[in-house]
């Protein structure tokens, strides 16, 4: 059987002359899978028996990423790569999507590194990778999926990308919350006790509270992975959540004129930050803070990254050094052997002549 369910979604697999064809079907429907694997496979067999490839451009690969990728959140962002690469192979002379090779993809990625920005700076090596994650995005679809060329071309971020890994201990926690101003306080507490993002937090509605089984629930749609998440409400949060009772038919947190909030004024927070005697803070600092204190508190990586709604494990490594108390013993193995050395042998002091 060539179709596979993967996650209510119908993807395709076979192998043709040793190669294997492997991706989304995009649909729900069985009927649907099979017309479209077998569109795949006609395409895929006049390929390798026939070698009648039709060459498509960079731009062709471009623009029919942005069709299928209308539903992601970072779809604005995607707007100015796309934008951006087209103008880059433009200048570089590149047409077809074949002739995308490591060297061309390289001596962008060399020159977009060293244009500096309106301020006189050098871009942050975040900055470039983000667009090179792009254009691998599209490449790796035009490979696996449609099936437009034979190869995906490999290349390198730039190295030197460092993890932001701020957070806050507990008295900081506190100050920052009697700083800040309502609603902020009690959302900017409401997100240290439960980990979730500032979108999630300022989205919160009604109809995602549970306050009696104390569980939140949010669907896909607002989530970052893309899939629904669950999150239990503590004590803390259980108690911030119920002052809120009653003020919003819809939403959770609102303003002072009972108006969602659609983002945390800069002007407030470097006030408050200022006040709480705190410096390079941002607001997704306050997961980090969630997560580091989780950790310190003795709770396993898995859970920590269920808890996070996290969907890859590798994003909760950062936390990993936060608790070394389960390594503690095995760390004293060598006290028998070198303990022995320092009872055994005299302290003798060196003197300089």
């Amino acid at each position: 059987m060539s179709l596979f369910l993967r996650r209510n979604t119908w993807w395709y697999a076979f192998t043709l002359k040793g190669k294997l064809y492997r991706g989304s079907c995009k649909t729900h429907d069985k009927v649907q899978a099979q017309e479209y694997e077998d569109t795949v496979r006609a395409k895929a067999w006049r390929g390798r028996m026939l070698g009648d490839k039709e060459r498509r451009t960079v731009e062709e690969a471009i623009n029919k990423f942005m069709e299928v990728a209308q539903n992601k959140r970072s779809y604005r962002e995607d707007i100015r790569y796309a934008v951006w690469w087209k103008e880059q192979f433009r200048k570089a002379a590149v047409t077809m999507l074949d002739d995308v090779t490591p060297e061309v993809v390289n001596e962008i990625k060399s020159a977009s590194a060293l244009l500096k920005t309106r301020r006189g700076k050098l871009p942050a090596p975040a900055t470039v990778n983000r667009k090179l994650a792009f254009l691998r995005t599209v490449i790796n679809m035009a490979h696996r999926e449609w099936l437009w060329i034979d190869q995906a071309p490999k290349f390198r971020f730039i190295p030197g990308e460092m993890e932001r890994r701020r957070f806050l201990k507990p008295e900081e926690v506190i100050r920052l919350v009697r700083a800040l101003p309502q609603p902020y306080a009690d959302m900017a507490l409401f997100s240290v006790a439960t980990g979730l993002r500032q979108r999630n937090v300022l989205g919160l509605k009604w109809s995602q509270v549970d306050l009696g089984r104390r569980v939140i629930t949010l669907p896909h749609e607002v989530m970052k992975n893309g899939l629904p998440f669950s999150c239990p409400l503590t004590d803390t949060a259980a108690a911030v959540v119920i002052k809120w009772v009653g003020k919003h038919e819809e939403n959770v947190f609102v303003n002072s004129r009972n108006e969602p909030i659609k983002s945390i004024q800069t002007r407030v927070w470097i006030k408050a930050l200022k006040g709480a005697g705190l410096e390079d803070l941002h607001w997704h600092d306050l997961r980090h803070t969630w997560a580091s204190l989780m950790r310190q508190s003795g709770l396993g990586l898995a859970d920590l990254q269920e808890l996070g709604g996290w969907r890859s494990g590798s994003m909760v490594q950062r936390y990993a050094h936060l608790d070394i108390e389960h390594l503690r013993e095995k760390a004293s193995l060598l006290d028998g052997v070198l303990g022995a050395v320092v009872t055994q042998r005299p302290h003798k002091i060196h003197t300089a002549a």
